[in-house]
């Protein structure tokens, strides 16, 4: 029985990863025929949006009368003899073999792990929710764009399609979007625990009802927020009621809890991120809807503060998929300090509420321990 059990706490997950579809980004077509004023729009918006923080990208699809890749041209040459073409700098161009249109999605899916918003100018068979400008002779959008992916979402006739009315739909899509993103957390666990003397994720939970260990206490709280998208990061024993959950393989090259939010991005790279010490024995449900309320457009991830003295609690922290590559950098940099990610302009770093702080102690000494339980016997005798 033993062995079965140490088995399946060896078990990985076969869960498919979510899908980065375009319906669920916060990508945008501003389309129409042309003479709607799709450009003319665009360039009246960008200032606000970018005045509110947000990092955008604008991409021209199924555009007429480009100069680049004409016959003669470098582009063109190179493409003819073979090579996939990219010009990057300045202008973005790319032409791939064999490509039949449909890597355009993937472009964009790419584009929006870089961006809060990537808008779309292009016309009526751009693969994008949309917004459809008429023209002066009022052509509405062709029949075929209301598939899914390639919806309409609203038509502003000509006269309506003012920077101010267009603003306005695109912050409340824009959010609503941003929230669409699914939650997954990720629980650190086995570490050497050489102060502690034993593993810490499998000490008693003291005065719980439903939890008996630090583990099952912490998967408990997360349930009724994001239900069973809880995942696991480090080798070690669990108990069997969670053996259920997903076990990440270490990354190779990383150590300690920087492997695990890279083993989480990685294996599910379309979700947002809780990462969650599993020495924090005091996390409250109010503790973690605190930190999952700071998401909105531009917030790229929450990492808290203890105190005013600006240093960070990446232990207990909200990391959306864009952050991806920016802990993939920091791998690449030879640093294992996540919470440099913080320094990063897109990450929040609220001072964490006094009545939520306990949520944030961590506990690493049997010394510590012992403190901790006599403090809350004394809140419990008053």
């Amino acid at each position: 029985m033993k062995a079965m059990k140490e088995q399946n706490n060896k078990k990985k997950s076969s869960q498919p990863p979510v899908r980065l579809s375009t319906t669920r980004l916060a990508v945008l077509g501003i389309c129409g025929l042309s003479g709607a004023g799709k450009t003319t729009l665009i360039e009246a918006i960008l200032p606000e949006l970018v005045r509110r923080g947000l990092r955008v990208a604008v991409v021209k699809h199924d555009c007429r009368n480009l100069m680049v890749d004409l016959p003669g041209k470098d582009s063109d040459r190179l493409y003819r003899a073979g090579a996939d073409v990219f010009l990057l700098g300045g202008e973005e161009f790319v032409r791939l073999h064999g490509d039949d249109g449909s890597s355009f999605e993937f472009q964009l899916s790419q584009l929006a792990r870089q961006y809060d918003l990537v808008l779309v100018e292009g016309h009526g068979q751009t693969p994008v929710p949309k917004l459809w400008l008429l023209a002066d002779d009022g052509v509405g959008p062709p029949a075929d764009t209301d598939g899914e992916g390639n919806a309409v979402l609203k038509v502003f006739p000509r006269g309506e399609a003012t920077a101010v009315q267009v603003l306005d739909f695109l912050l409340h899509w824009l959010h609503e979007i941003w929230l669409q993103t699914p939650v997954w957390a990720c629980v650190l666990i086995g570490g050497r625990s050489s102060r502690m003397g034993r593993p810490k994720h499998l000490l008693e939970k003291e005065a719980s009802s439903t939890a008996t260990t630090w583990l099952e206490h912490t998967v408990a709280l997360l349930q009724p927020l994001i239900g069973d998208h809880i995942a696991l990061s480090g080798a070690g024993f669990v108990p069997e009621c969670l053996a259920h959950l997903p076990r990440l393989p270490d990354i190779q090259e990383a150590r300690g809890p920087l492997t695990g939010i890279l083993a989480a991005m990685r294996w599910q790279p379309a979700v947002s991120w809780l990462l969650i010490a599993c020495d924090m024995p005091d996390i409250s449900t109010e503790a973690l809807t605190w930190l999952l309320g700071h998401r909105q457009p531009g917030c790229w991830g929450t990492v808290p503060c203890l105190h005013e003295d600006g240093y960070v609690e990446p232990l207990l922290a909200h990391y959306d998929y864009r952050c991806a590559p920016l802990f993939e950098q920091l791998l690449a940099s030879g640093s294992l300090r996540i919470g440099q990610i913080a320094r990063q302009s897109k990450i929040k770093t609220p001072l964490i509420p006094l009545p939520l702080r306990s949520s944030w102690h961590n506990i690493n000494t049997p010394q510590e321990l012992a403190r901790s339980r006599e403090a809350r016997a004394e809140v419990g005798h008053r």
